[in-house]
């Protein structure tokens, strides 16, 4: 006689699985997502990936809706946080910026990918949500920064914020963007084993450009 199957249990985990059980669907969820569309991954896609049953991304995430969006919102979590600890540490806040997110990208390296598809070619609505966070958040604390340091004395009088803002975000975010290219042609390696000697680099090589020439403040030194 054939054994009747038995149904996995559609409930809470129980105890520490609990953490654990959200976390695994969220990396599985930002390695679906970094190669793949929204349309083009399923729940079942993510749950298999993440070994185990699809009714925990409703569970916790209600549906891959709110899985994709709270993915997202843990990406951006720590560099907004990054800002506001650095917006009052004048001079090397620019310095502590470049360094923590650029470690920030060696550990997510599909992040800048992903940010640029969902904005030139993503749906509507997380094109919206990905947008705001930069220009609600990541912008304006830059700028800030920025601009105070010009204030201070530290920064060139006839230096534009915006562009200055554009030139730091392009150095950081680039070597990212273009990593198959810079390893296989430069022999660059962005890692986290190799993005301490890069974010040196570009914090000296940013600061040569923006620091005033009569200012007291010494441009960094790239350790050997």
């Amino acid at each position: 006689m054939k054994k009747p199957s038995v149904k996995t249990k559609k409930g809470r985990p129980a105890g520490a699985d609990t953490e654990n059980v959200r976390a695994l669907l969220l990396d599985a969820a930002r390695k679906q997502f970094s190669v793949r569309e929204f349309k083009g991954v399923s729940i079942k896609t993510i749950a298999e990936a993440a070994g185990v049953n699809g009714a925990m991304v409703h569970y916790y995430f209600g549906d891959k809706r709110g899985l994709y969006l709270t993915m997202v919102e843990q990406i951006f979590a720590p560099m907004i946080e990054n800002l506001t600890l650095l917006e009052d540490s004048h001079y090397h806040s620019i310095e502590g910026f470049i360094k923590s997110y650029m470690a920030l990208l060696a550990e997510n390296p599909w992040w800048p990918n992903f940010v640029i598809r969902e904005v030139l070619f993503g749906e509507e609505e997380f094109r919206l949500l990905i947008i705001s966070r930069i220009r609600d958040h990541l912008a304006p604390g830059l700028l800030k920064l920025i601009q105070q340091e010009r204030e201070d004395g530290h920064f060139r009088d006839d230096l534009e914020p915006r562009f200055a803002l554009l030139s730091l975000m392009s150095m950081t975010i680039f070597p990212f963007l273009a990593r198959p290219l810079l390893e296989s042609a430069l022999e660059i390696r962005v890692n986290e084993g190799a993005v301490d000697a890069l974010s040196e680099h570009t914090c000296k090589l940013f600061l040569s450009g923006v620091i005033a020439n009569d200012s007291k403040t010494p441009i960094m030194t790239v350790k050997e």
